[in-house]
């Protein structure tokens, strides 16, 4: 799982923001109807979603670079990152394959949306792949991001080919489960506390555009064979947001708006 990390500081270190926009508002997929406390959806996590009023978007993607909007505190880039045993795309950014995450244009806008990122793979045998971003990563490095003003995330999805894998794992790194927060053990000695443990979720991923709304409270560490020593995200300290897909999963995934909401 290390191989996320060398991706994100090698891409953060080399690419460079392509403009970054302060967001102004929501799309249309985000406006609701007549001002109620909340638009009701086919929640790709599951049963019906409610999308949140108090949304503040993280990107929009609609700038086009791999960067995330440069608002709120947070700066950081795009990135993928497997187990390198299959093919994805896009690739993990190297000097072999210098091509950065970038939004892709949508065949079929979603309302006002005409970009989001997507990616595809298959043949992974140990772990799997994924792709997320920073939340505070200035000049390359990788620093907590103070998260504690908000409720949960909130983000769009679809498949890209019906026939991938249709659940997706939501993760979020924070001090506890990430080796930037110098607490949990890379070692693999501390069974209770290894690092990358993240905080996860599992969403369901269906043919249309769905909003997946999670409230922090529903992420969960793994324990990877023991009881996690921590119960609770510590969102004074996120580190990345990040969406990943198992060993044999064959995905396929459109993403669009992501953001936190109070």
């Amino acid at each position: 799982m290390a191989k996320r990390h060398a991706a994100w500081m090698c891409a953060a270190w080399t690419l460079t923001a392509g403009g970054c926009t302060t967001l102004a508002g929501l799309d249309d997929g985000y406006h609701l109807v007549d001002g109620a406390g909340g638009e009701a959806g086919a929640g790709a996590g599951g049963g019906e979603a409610v999308v949140p009023t108090d949304v503040e978007l993280i990107d929009d993607m609609e700038d086009g670079d791999s960067a995330i909007d440069e608002a709120g505190g947070r700066v950081g880039y795009w990135y993928s990152f497997n187990d390198g045993t299959g093919t994805q795309t896009p690739p993990v950014y190297s000097e072999e394959n210098p091509v950065g995450f970038i939004p892709e244009a949508l065949a079929e806008p979603r309302g006002e949306s005409t970009m989001a990122m997507h990616t595809f793979g298959s043949g992974f045998t140990e772990w799997g792949a994924g792709f997320g971003f920073a939340l505070n990563g200035p000049d390359g490095g990788l620093l907590a991001y103070d998260a504690s003003a908000y409720s949960g995330i909130v983000f769009w999805a679809k498949l890209g080919e019906a026939s991938a894998a249709t659940t997706m794992k939501v993760n979020i790194t924070d001090k506890t489960s990430d080796p930037a927060g110098g607490i949990c053990d890379e070692s693999g000695e501390d069974v209770a506390n290894p690092c990358f443990d993240d905080w996860s979720f599992t969403a369901r991923l269906g043919k249309a555009w769905a909003p997946v709304v999670t409230p922090f409270e529903q992420f969960a560490r793994g324990g990877e064979g023991a009881e996690p020593t921590v119960d609770a995200i510590d969102l004074t300290g996120l580190f990345a947001i990040e969406f990943g897909f198992v060993q044999g999963d064959d995905f396929d995934v459109y993403i669009d708006d992501v953001g936190f909401y109070r």
